[in-house]
């Protein structure tokens, strides 16, 4: 029996969509609704979420991620009076 991968566990997040350990760059542009290019600039750039490599693979840690978008400045909130 070959060990669990952990790049590729599945464990259930909000609303019983599969949550991994780690995210393809086609996974988080996905999510983010930017293209792999947008990804590839931000990184070059050291903008954008934290990124590691495997074996020549980026990928991008879920908990790190998580944590990258909620330290990101929220908009709206109306226009003071």
């Amino acid at each position: 029996m070959t060990p669990p991968n952990p790049a590729r566990e599945n464990t259930a997040g909000a609303g019983g969509v599969p949550k991994r350990r780690f995210y393809s760059e086609r996974d988080l542009a996905g999510v983010l609704s930017v293209s792999t290019k947008t990804l590839q600039g931000w990184r070059f750039r050291s903008l954008g979420p934290p990124w590691r490599k495997f074996c020549g693979a980026v990928r991008y840690d879920a908990s790190e991620f998580d944590a990258w978008v909620r330290a990101q400045p929220r908009g709206g909130g109306g226009v003071p009076t």
